[in-house]
C-alpha cells in the first residue's frame, strides 16, 4: 500500500499556522474522541457507514484523504477488514497515526503517508475514497475531484464530509475566519456540481448543517462537563479556546454563514 511522491512535492512543514501542531492535535482529540480530529468522531463514521450499507464489502481498498490520526481508518479495518492508505499534509498527524496503528496492531492494514494527494502517485486504484473535513484546505476543487475520480476503480465510491459556506459573501466575521484559517469553502450545491463536472454520477448532496450544530452543542457540553479531566493535560486557555471556537461555529451556522455537507458520489462503472 505504498505510494510515491515527486521530489518536487517537498514543502515547508504544514501545520496550518499551529492548528495541527502535536499539542493542538491532541487537544482537538479531547473533544472529538479517541483517534479522531474531525466533527463527530466515531458518530460521524457510523453515519457514513450507514450510507454505504449494502455496498461496502470486506477487504476493500480505501484511500482516506486528510486521514488525521487514523480514527476512521482504524474503524474501517475493524468493521470491514479494509486495507487503508491514509494521506495527510500535516507531518504530526502522520506521525501520530503511525504510532496509533502500531499500538493497535494494524500496521499491516493501514499505511499513513505524508503528502499532497494532488501530487502523489498510487500504484493501485481504490474501491472507496473517504475524507472527513479536509477538502476545505484545497483551493482547486475541480483539480481535486478530477484526480480522485482517476484514483477510483469503475463503480467505486467517494464519500466526504466538509465545511461549506451558506452564502456568498457571508458576514465579515465569517470571511475573516476563513481567511485566517486558510479555508476554501463553497456552497453545498456548488460542491455537487463540481463533483458532476469531474465525471461522478449518482451525486448526493446532503446539507447536514443541523446535524453539525447538534454535534457541536454536544461536544461543547461534554468538554465543559469534563473540564477537570481536560485540565489534567491542557490549560484553561486551551479549554476556553475550544469552547469559544465551537460557540463561534454555532453562531456562523445560526446566521446562515456556515454549512456542513455530506457528499456521496460514484465513478461510472
Amino acid at each position: 500500500m505504498k505510494a510515491t511522491q515527486a521530489a518536487a512535492d517537498a514543502q515547508q512543514k504544514f501545520d496550518n499556522n499551529g492548528q495541527y501542531s502535536r499539542d493542538s492535535i491532541l487537544r482537538y482529540e479531547k473533544i472529538f474522541g479517541d483517534n479522531y480530529i474531525s466533527t463527530g468522531g466515531v458518530e460521524t463514521t457510523e453515519n457514513l457507514f450507514s450510507r454505504l450499507q449494502g455496498w461496502i464489502k470486506p477487504g476493500m481498498r480505501v484511500l482516506d484523504v486528510g486521514s488525521g490520526i487514523g480514527g476512521a481508518a482504524f474503524d474501517l479495518v475493524k468493521r470491514f477488514d479494509a486495507k487503508v492508505t491514509g494521506i495527510d499534509l500535516a507531518e504530526e498527524m502522520v506521525a501520530v497515526g503511525h504510532d496509533r496503528a502500531k499500538t493497535a496492531g494494524m500496521s499491516d492494514k493501514v499505511d499513513f503517508i505524508l503528502g499532497d494527494v494532488l501530487k502523489t502517485d498510487f500504484p493501485e486504484k481504490f474501491d472507496l475514497i473517504w475524507s472527513r473535513d479536509a477538502f476545505m484546505h484545497i483551493p482547486d476543487k475541480a483539480a481535486l475531484f478530477a484526480k480522485l475520480y482517476s484514483l477510483l476503480n469503475d463503480g467505486g465510491k467517494l464519500i466526504i464530509t466538509d465545511y461549506a459556506r451558506g452564502k456568498t459573501p457571508a458576514s465579515p466575521e465569517f470571511e475573516e475566519y476563513i481567511r485566517n484559517t486558510g479555508y476554501n469553502v463553497i456552497e453545498p450545491q456548488q460542491y455537487g456540481k463540481v463533483l458532476e463536472a469531474a465525471g461522478f454520477v449518482d451525486v448526493i448532496v446532503d446539507d447536514a448543517t443541523a446535524t453539525f450544530v447538534d454535534i457541536l452543542e454536544r461536544e461543547s457540553k461534554r468538554l465543559r462537563e469534563h473540564r477537570q479531566d481536560f485540565l489534567t493535560v491542557f490549560s484553561e486557555k486551551d479549554l476556553n479556546y475550544l469552547v469559544d471556537r465551537w460557540a463561534m461555529k454555532e453562531r456562523f451556522c445560526a446566521a446562515g454563514d456556515q454549512k456542513w455537507g455530506i457528499y456521496l458520489a460514484t465513478r461510472r462503472g
